[in-house]
């Protein structure tokens, strides 16, 4: 099963607009395979093989597991036999966790694929608000049943919905919306300077190394925030799943607590700029993993900027240095006035700008 998304950007420019390719076939023989007691090795490979289901291979090598197109297969087949995983790898996809909601998980597929206009109108809208009115593009979301997470996107121009950790409709929307976001943020990724994982540090000065780490740190920041605004929260406050209701609290929560996100974005740019910088990975769980809270603060700033300049405001970020993020917050009319628009530290504002001029010889190459 498949479905397409066509997302005209603009009444006025017809030929123009993102074109989303969504691949269903990932959740679709994963959750057939969980119900099948006969299911062979064979057919567990080629399973994992499947595009979406890399994806979910690829998510778990970032978490540091060692997961492998072999080890997706053998914890497939030990669900479809009711056997429990056989080592960390294989419990890292959670097969045994789905297998009890395949049938639920394949009612929701099926919501989903059966009616894509109930499914999409409300992303095409929110999506092409943020997006400028030229663009063209082909992306291709995946959704998948296994794993870590709700969605993810790994930098390019590919998104991923995890219906093993989704219950309904309306919270499946709003991770798409996030989601498929990241994807059109991968559009532009090279006019925004960089690149999707942070490249080598071997032979760079510290002061450049630094430079570098941070401005991974800032894309992340933009990337986030920007996303986290663009999936539309009024979606989470429909939902009644327990997911979705957690993810409007730590977003309602984190925006009561703003000052301490603006706090740990200013350690975390200190950490990475520090005489003994902490790696770029322990910074990024800090802020990013969990309850994420530095999300908060970039949707925040995301929320401010859309509130004086429009969604205009927010979609030329897209083309735009990642320090841009924090220079047309900081120079809002109100920035730093009330609780709604948070001062942000000294440190954030100075790699902003650094990381705007360039960060050396990385970026003459």
């Amino acid at each position: 099963m498949s479905l397409a998304l066509a997302l005209p950007l603009s009444a006025s420019a017809q030929a123009a607009g993102v074109k989303v390719d969504v691949d269903s076939r990932a959740a679709s023989a994963v959750l057939d395979a969980l119900q099948n007691p006969s299911l062979t090795h064979e057919q567990s490979l080629r399973i994992a093989a499947l595009p979406g289901n890399q994806g979910i291979i690829r998510k778990n090598r970032e978490f540091k597991i060692d997961a492998t197109t072999q080890n997706f297969a053998d914890a497939l087949y030990n669900g479809a036999h009711a056997l429990p995983p056989a080592n960390d790898q294989q419990e890292s996809y959670f097969f045994d966790k789905v297998k009890p909601r395949a049938r639920q998980i394949q009612a929701l597929l099926h919501a989903i694929v059966a009616d894509p206009t109930a499914f999409q109108q409300q992303i095409q809208k929110r999506i092409a608000a943020y997006s400028p009115a030229d663009a063209h593009a082909t992306l291709t979301g995946y959704i998948i049943a296994g794993g870590d997470g709700t969605g993810y996107a790994f930098g390019g121009q590919d998104f991923y919905l995890n219906l093993g950790n989704i219950e309904e409709f309306v919270y499946a929307q709003y991770v798409t919306e996030h989601e498929l976001y990241h994807a059109v943020q991968g559009t532009y990724a090279g006019k925004r300077g960089v690149p999707s994982d942070l490249p080598s540090l071997e032979g760079m000065e510290a002061a450049e190394q630094a430079c570098v780490k941070t401005r991974q740190l800032l894309a992340n920041l933009y990337e986030e925030g920007s996303a986290t605004y663009v999936g539309d929260i009024s979606l989470l406050e429909q939902s009644h799943s327990e997911a979705g209701r957690r993810q409007f609290g730590d977003i309602t929560e984190g925006v009561h607590h703003i000052g301490t996100s603006a706090s740990l974005l200013e350690m975390s740019v200190s950490a990475l700029n520090a005489p003994h910088p902490m790696p770029l990975d322990d910074v990024y769980a800090v802020g990013f993993y969990g309850h994420g809270l530095l999300y908060d603060i970039g949707y925040v700033m995301a929320r401010d900027i859309v509130a004086q300049d429009g969604p205009e405001g927010l979609t030329k970020l897209l083309e735009t240095s990642p320090g841009a993020f924090i220079t047309t917050y900081t120079e809002l009319p109100k920035y730093g006035q009330d609780k709604d628009h948070p001062a942000l530290g000294a440190q954030t504002i100075l790699a902003a700008k650094q990381i705007s001029k360039g960060c050396g010889d990385i970026d003459r190459q």
